[in-house]
């Protein structure tokens, strides 16, 4: 019985030292999302959780994850301008939508930086995000 006890408190230990370690990651990559994307002006429009003029980090994520071409993709927004992605999408699926209909291309930022700051994006854990039924 002490073994199976001891054992159980183990185990419940690491569970609680690996979750630890992936909020602490979380919260790297929100950090790293924030200082390059205010670098380049993104957090006047985004934020990593909350609707401000455009869609949030979070969500986007949830949106692309998964999906083969999602960097390629959101890069091409970036440096290229989108036109109301959101505008349908946002209220039908996520009960949101923006203010800004049109992200205006980002001549500013460099690709390499553009890949980066989309890769961090699209590791956000969504697993809060909510989606309508």
């Amino acid at each position: 019985m002490k073994r199976l006890l001891a054992g159980l408190i183990s185990l419940g230990l690491i569970f609680s030292i690996s979750a630890n370690a992936g909020s602490k990651n979380q919260k790297e990559i929100e950090k790293q999302i924030i200082q390059i994307a205010g670098k380049y002006g993104c957090l006047t429009c985004h934020d990593i959780d909350k609707p401000k003029n455009s869609i949030p980090f979070r969500v986007i994520a949830k949106e692309y994850q998964g999906k083969p071409d999602a960097v390629k993709s959101l890069v091409t927004s970036i440096k290229y301008a989108s036109f109301a992605k959101w505008q349908k999408i946002g209220p039908e699926k996520y009960g949101m939508k923006p203010r800004a209909i049109y992200m205006p291309r980002q001549r500013s930022i460099p690709v390499e930086e553009a890949e980066k700051v989309v890769k961090l994006i699209l590791s956000l854990d969504t697993s809060k995000v909510k989606v309508k039924k």
